[in-house]
This record gives structure tokens, sequence and C-alpha cells, in this order.
């Protein structure tokens, strides 16, 4: 004997309940989710019938050229508001990447100095900035000198007097007078000088001669 199905909807107040009416043998009604919770692909079934209570549902999405326009005018519209908010507020330039990331404002005046491809190891370096990192800059500059045999601490002494140049061109007043502070003192991996060494029996072996970059930012 065939099975029929009927569906009836109900509309209240707040939503829409459906019921079946099953012929083959229990008469009586029965939510319609009873039935569609007992197989996935006899709900597929029904979401294929003309009228069906769960409509087909089509998404149609941008292509990606009218995405990447969008997203385009999106970040120039970012752009332009962060313009005029600095020219508003009088706040130093801040640039936006491109994932929409925006640099933090610095209300701080800083200046910098730095020294790419030094022949001297980074690791040496950071350890003579962990020494002077919590002093004074003057103090500090006056145990650096104290230690004139040493390289590592002759370099970090011109760079260090390097950036008290660059603070007293850019912020320099004679009413005024500077107070330097170090905000950064960071030596990172500039590689390798690779020079053969010689050996015994057609062996070789390879000496590295590390390099570093030395940035030095002060705050005056």
């Amino acid at each position: 004997m065939h099975s029929w199905i009927w569906v009836f909807q109900l509309a209240t107040s707040v939503h829409i309940i459906a019921f079946v009416i099953n012929d083959s043998g229990n008469h009586g009604i029965q939510p319609l989710g009873a039935i569609l919770r007992t197989s996935r692909s006899k709900k597929m079934e029904i979401v294929q019938r003309i009228n069906s209570p769960f409509p087909r549902r089509n998404y149609k999405g941008d292509s990606p050229c009218d995405r990447m326009v969008a997203n385009s005018l999106k970040q120039w519209k970012k752009i332009m508001l962060d313009e005029a908010y600095r020219r508003e507020y009088n706040w130093p330039y801040r640039k936006r990447h491109k994932g929409g990331r925006l640099d933090k404002i610095q209300l701080e005046r800083r200046v910098q100095a730095v020294a790419r491809w030094q022949l001297l190891s980074p690791i040496k370096v950071n350890k003579i900035f962990r020494q002077i990192k919590k002093l004074p800059v003057m103090v500090a500059m006056g145990d650096l000198a104290q230690r004139g045999a040493n390289r590592y601490a002759v370099a970090i002494y011109k760079l260090i007097k390097s950036a008290l140049t660059n603070a007293q061109r850019m912020y320099g007043d004679d009413n005024v007078p500077l107070a330097p502070k170090f905000r950064e003192l960071t030596a990172t991996n500039g590689g390798f000088i690779k020079k053969p060494l010689f050996r015994a029996k057609g062996r070789c072996d390879i000496i590295r001669k590390p390099k570093a970059h030395i940035k030095v930012v002060l705050t005056v």
C-alpha cells in the first residue's frame, strides 16, 4: 500500500508550524521535523520538490574583481578619514597597511641612528646593550668611553653620538635643553661572510664571520 504525505502549515503570530498526515496506517498529525530528522537524504528529496516547505537557497556572490574594487574604495575612505583626523588634531602621520592595520600614534619625539652590515656579532652587541639600556644616555656614553680597546663599545658609542646629533638637529633649542633617554636598542643578524680555511689532505673548513644591523632610538 502506498504512503501519501500531506503537509499543512499553520501560520501563527510567531512562526509557521508544519504538520504532516500519514495515510500508511498511522492516522494522526505529526510534526514535519519528526520525519525529516530521521534521514538527511529524505530531507534533500523534499527540498527538490515544487512548493517544498524547505525552499532551495541559491547563493550568488560578487565576482573577485567587484570585491577587489569595493575593498579598495573602503580602504581609500579610511585613509581619507585618517588624514582628516590628522589635520584636525595635528597628529603625526600614521601609515595604514594593506590589511587595514593602522600604526599606533606616537606623541613623543623620537630620533634614531642605524648602522647596517657591521662586522660585529649581534649576540655580543646585545650583551653590551643589556648593560647600558637602563642607564642615562650620558652615563652610558661615559661607560663606553672607558672601553676604548673594545671595538663593539666603539661602534655603539659612535651610533649613540650620531643619534644625539640627529636629536640636536631636529629638536634642538637653545632655551630648552634636551633630555634624551633610550627607547630602543637592538642588534639583528645581518648575514655572514664565509671564508675558506684549507686543511690537510684536501679538506676545507668554512669560517663564518657574522654581520649585524644596529639600531639606537632615543626619546627627547
